[in-house]
């Protein structure tokens, strides 16, 4: 998105600066490459730079027409933090989050492209339903494979996470009514394209989903 000349804008929840979760420097979610692994800090650095440092409130963008209409598409990174942050409000207690779900709501009401990757696509269960329908029943849409999570979580010499996963985002979409398609074998790349949303499967689908986005994006703007 920055080698396409894209201008960055952040917002989380309560505003507040994004921390690293330790488990994501893994060699595993690099390639295996020492070289780019100890390059993504720098990454991040320039990140921090260009507005990741001070990034808006999440609660109050979300309600802010105007400012929403200024917008050309939205991008969700992953990790598990989606699951805990944006799926539900977790300052206030477990139901789905609101704020998050009225951003959602705005980008699939406009048709801007709206880009998920890895857990975050799980996310996407915040979004409300109209009418009794869920905003994206029937989507054709992918996230991070169960038996991956499943081998993290469990097997001894892959295992990363301290325990399960309180909802797993494959179940969580397919009961909200999504279409979910993933590789065959674990840790593949799948992109998948359906209307305004566009979702990864996991970290080695970025390159694939980085083009993807910007391709629509471009082709949104005209």
């Amino acid at each position: 998105m920055l080698k396409a000349g894209f201008e960055l804008p952040f917002a989380t929840p309560g505003g507040k600066v994004p921390t690293i979760d330790g488990t994501s420097c893994s060699l595993l979610y690099f390639g295996l490459s020492r070289h780019r692994r100890d390059a993504a800090p720098a990454g991040l650095t320039r990140l921090l730079t260009l507005g990741l440092g001070s990034p808006a409130d999440l609660a109050v963008l979300a309600r802010d027409g105007h400012r929403l209409a200024e917008y050309d598409a939205v991008f969700v990174p992953g990790g598990h933090a989606p699951l805990v942050d944006l799926l539900h409000d977790a300052s206030v207690d477990d139901s789905l989050n609101d704020h998050f779900g009225a951003l959602m709501q705005h980008f699939h009401d406009t048709e801007k492209p709206t880009c998920l990757i890895c857990h975050a696509p799980a996310a996407l269960a915040a979004a409300p339903s109209v009418g009794g329908r869920w905003i994206y029943d029937g989507y054709r849409m992918t996230c991070f494979k169960t038996i991956v999570d499943t081998m993290l979580e469990t097997i001894p010499i892959a295992r990363r996470f301290p325990a399960p996963l309180k909802e797993d985002p494959t179940r969580l979409l397919t009961a909200r009514g999504a279409k979910v398609e993933q590789t065959l074998l674990p840790m593949g790349s799948k992109v998948v394209e359906d209307r305004e949303l566009i979702t990864g499967q996991d970290p080695y689908s970025a390159t694939a989903l980085g083009k993807a986005f910007v391709g629509k994006v471009r082709a949104t703007r005209g």
